[in-house]
């Protein structure tokens, strides 16, 4: 799933293959869950190619590879499926293998994406142990994408736990990853991370310049996923502005475009962002419109916390607030 989708999925949640996130990706969840999952194309790219013995004399080594991508994959789809028990089934069946063949960059794999369905399900101390763990192996292998992808993880769970300061220094690092690549997914997500960081800090104006230079690659590299991870953000920074016209129109866009490529972590955020702004606007009727649509994903996904969260704020009386994304 990190959210680059822990593990080729920069954006939301979220988790899938790509680009993002989220977690995913992409994700990503102080943000849409924008964790990185990795898919089966990533997971290939890190084997450095499966296909190296030959005839009768083939190599067991490949084999298992491609066994441990094979469940990876096959996690990954039940990841979209928010089936997280036989998903975590999956991808530690996956990481067993790789263990077996001390494969470091399989085993950096498996974990962000544990680390992922940890992080949907708010189990924030296990999800930020699993991305530990899986930066402490990026460092050693030492390359820049998965450095900043392990990095963006780890900080998007320092996040949920309210420790800002240290995800700042996490994003940073990771910017300086980021910058070392040619400009694609991956700063476009750090810089959204940055600007996460800058709206936390009421420095809307900077938030607000950090979202749109993100936005110029996603058009660059024509990352519609990424465009509306960005949409999203930017409507919440307006909310926080009070304008509630701007705010409006960008997280409809991004729930329309979030619809469209079925991803279930952008659609919560963009709902969650249209049924907080009804409420600052005391406009209650659409507050539960969206509101009731949003409980049930919540209910579809068993996130049980989430949805006792949303109750609360929808009874009237209530402060008109949503989880900082």
């Amino acid at each position: 799933m990190g959210r680059t989708n822990p593990i080729c999925q920069l954006e939301p949640p979220a988790v899938a293959p790509n680009q993002d996130l989220r977690p995913g990706a992409q994700c990503s969840r102080p943000w849409p869950r924008a964790w990185t999952l990795v898919s089966l194309a990533c997971c290939l790219w890190l084997l450095g190619g499966l296909a190296l013995g030959c005839g009768k004399a083939k190599s067991r080594l490949p084999d298992l590879r491609q066994e441990a991508v094979k469940l990876n994959d096959e996690g990954y789809q039940y990841y979209r499926e928010s089936r997280w028990r036989l998903a975590r089934h999956k991808f530690n069946q996956s990481l067993n293998l790789n263990r077996l063949i001390d494969h470091r960059p399989g085993i950096a794999a498996n974990l962000n994406n544990l680390g992922a369905i940890a992080q949907e399900e708010g189990n924030l101390a296990e999800a930020a142990a699993f991305y530990d763990e899986a930066l402490t192996i990026q460092r050693e292998i030492g390359n820049p994408s998965g450095l900043c992808e392990a990095l963006n993880n780890l900080g998007t769970v320092y996040v949920g736990l309210g420790r800002w300061s240290e995800a700042e220094n996490l994003f940073l690092e990771a910017l300086g990853y980021a910058r070392q690549l040619p400009p694609g997914p991956l700063l476009a997500l750090t810089l959204t991370h940055q600007g996460d960081i800058a709206r936390h800090n009421q420095d809307y104006v900077l938030a607000l310049n950090l979202y749109r230079e993100a936005l110029k690659i996603d058009h660059a590299k024509k990352n519609r996923a990424g465009m509306a991870v960005r949409w999203a953000r930017l409507g919440r920074t307006y909310l926080a502005l009070a304008d509630y016209i701007s705010a409006r129109r960008f997280f409809l866009i991004a729930l329309a475009e979030f619809r469209r490529l079925q991803m279930t972590t952008g659609v919560i955020d963009a709902l969650d962002g249209l049924t907080t702004l009804a409420l600052a606007q005391d406009n209650r009727p659409e507050a539960e419109l969206y509101g009731e649509r949003l409980l049930e994903i919540y209910r579809v996904r068993g996130q049980t916390q989430d949805a006792k969260r949303l109750k609360e704020i929808l009874t009237p009386g209530k402060p008109k607030k949503s989880i900082e994304r």
